[in-house]
């Protein structure tokens, strides 16, 4: 009769073992996730720049050819107000509510352009009163429309601080991704260096 086979006996702690696979290391991740975030951010950036840059003004007023528009301003709303066209191509003006002629001021043709229609600013109305502005253009080439002068005004300060984000968040990004694999990669040759020196 065949003696029961003994147990295989069990590995000792100095045994040797499988090789284990290295794992990728935190710092890596971390480095190739911030990659990504800046690609994402920087096309987002691009999407939005036009707009951003050079938002649509705000009309108050219908946009049509042969602009004719009677409108209401209260003291609070005493302002410059802004004619924007498709082209420069047209004029306007206006009665203030005491019947005289308001004063008006073409504007240059630009290289700027507003919204993803390219608005430009055509001419300025100086509202002096409140009351009921009876404003005519003769524009019949091109449509025509009112708004706030500010999208006009502002566009320099916009443009700088776009330009500012535009390029900083993309170096940024990139910084930290550079920054975040050569830590990793220098301490991880000073493991090895060390798990070496232990051999």
């Amino acid at each position: 009769m065949s003696s029961p086979s003994s147990p295989s006996p069990a590995m000792s702690p100095g045994s040797p073992q499988a090789p284990r696979g290295r794992r990728l290391r935190g710092g890596y991740v971390a480095s190739l996730v911030s990659a990504l975030v800046t690609l994402v951010v920087f096309g987002v950036l691009l999407a939005l720049g036009p707009w951003v840059r050079h938002p649509a003004p705000d009309f108050i007023s219908e946009v049509g050819t042969n602009l004719e528009v009677q409108l209401e301003v209260d003291e609070e709303d005493l302002d410059v107000i802004g004619v924007y066209g498709l082209s420069f191509d047209g004029t306007c003006s206006f009665t203030t509510p005491s019947g005289s002629p308001g004063m008006s001021q073409r504007r240059h043709v630009r290289s700027v352009d507003y919204g993803a229609e390219e608005w430009h600013l055509v001419q300025t109305l100086e509202v002096t009163e409140s009351g009921t502005y009876d404003v005519s253009c003769d524009n019949r080439n091109t449509e025509f429309g009112l708004a706030s002068t500010y999208v006009a005004d502002s566009a320099g300060m916009r443009q700088f601080t776009w330009a500012v984000i535009w390029i900083s968040l993309p170096v940024l990004g990139l910084a930290t991704t550079v920054t975040i694999a050569v830590v990793t990669r220098v301490r991880d040759r000073r493991e090895k260096v060390a798990a070496s020196g232990r051999h």
